[in-house]
């Protein structure tokens, strides 16, 4: 039995989610990429996935072309009750799953869809799933979706996430691009591992969450977000959260033994750094680079891209290997994999 997902991820970042893919599903098949979605399908069943990159994961139980407007998604919800959809899906239900609700949605945006189709729509997923409707409190969501590509979707949603609006200090990156820096900096189980701009600790806990480590460093100059952090990160003996400026580094991390750094260092949007960007940044790198291995990663999110490339010629040893051009809260942004050389031998 084989089951194909439709996971919704950052604008951007559908490559990186893509090599996840790759990497942890060895019967992957029928891959497409599209704006914010990847299309998959893999006999392994969602509670095995554990995929931590998406934001939502659904099941797909149909699709078909559809014209991306309002008008487009009602005609496409018209047509599901006699469409060839996959009904046996609809009932794969988690244990105890009484109710359900129907979400629509409009290239990016929930939208209201006519009533007498929705209900039409809601009696038929009433009896292939043996739910009922709950517009309020439901336990399971169906979707139908028109995307900006033309594409319509009836969808089955597999993930459940809390309102990250209560659960993240403000600033704080969510948990999926957090683990997708750390997945870049290709994880290993001895590591020593570096966040120089850990804010309230969002990366450095995706890394003690998600992957194997020997050592955190955890550093930032505001007592306020190190606070944060140090309620979020596990008290261990090798997670070490201390205030510390990241313009400093060689005082207190030797050189060359750091495995790689994976930062959200300030993007000069809202916060002063007392200099310029460019400036700012080429002290950063080339203290992260001295502390850095022969062979070592830096991972780096930021908003001022144009201010690394006269960065990275105060950093000797740097190269650029890899880039992704990504929205964050709508903001224009992006992913840089910095790598530095290997020592050659003589």
């Amino acid at each position: 039995m084989t089951y194909r997902y439709l996971g919704l991820c950052i604008s951007g970042t559908e490559d990186i989610c893509a090599q996840i893919l790759a990497r942890r599903l060895k019967d992957l098949c029928g891959l497409s990429l599209s704006g914010g979605s990847v299309d998959f399908t893999t006999a392994v069943p969602y509670s095995d996935l554990n995929l931590f990159c998406f934001n939502n994961i659904f099941r797909v139980l149909y699709t078909a072309p559809a014209a991306p407007t309002p008008e487009g998604l009602a005609g496409f919800l018209r047509s599901l009750p006699s469409a060839p959809v996959d009904w046996l899906a609809c009932r794969d239900n988690p244990r105890g799953a009484r109710t359900f609700r129907l979400v629509s949605s409009c290239c990016g945006q929930l939208v209201s869809v006519p009533k007498k189709a929705k209900a039409s729509l809601e009696e038929k997923l009433r009896a292939e799933s043996c739910l009922r409707p709950d517009r309020s409190l439901p336990d399971s969501e169906f979707w139908t979706m028109v995307r900006s590509d033309g594409q319509g979707w009836l969808l089955k949603r597999l993930s459940r996430h809390k309102a990250y609006d209560k659960l993240l200090s403000p600033g704080e990156l969510h948990p999926e691009l957090a683990y997708m820096l750390c997945w870049l900096s290709d994880p290993k189980p001895g590591d020593i591992i570096c966040d120089p701009f850990c804010g309230h600790g969002a990366i450095p806990r995706e890394r003690c969450r998600r992957f194997p480590y020997s050592e955190i460093f955890a550093f930032d100059t505001e007592e306020r977000r190190l606070a944060s952090a140090r309620r979020k990160l596990p008290r261990r003996g090798n997670v070490h959260i201390k205030k510390q400026d990241a313009l400093k580094l060689t005082e207190v991390l030797a050189p060359g033994t750091v495995d790689a750094f994976v930062t959200d260092p300030p993007w000069g949007l809202y916060q002063d750094v007392g200099m310029s960007l460019e400036e700012f940044y080429s002290r950063a790198l080339a203290e992260m680079s001295a502390c850095l291995k022969p062979g070592g990663r830096i991972v780096l999110l930021t908003a001022a891209k144009d201010a690394l490339p006269a960065a990275l010629k105060s950093a000797p040893g740097l190269s650029l290997a890899g880039r992704y051009d990504i929205l964050v809260s709508g903001k224009k942004a992006g992913i840089l994999l910095l790598k530095k050389g290997t020592l050659q031998k003589m």
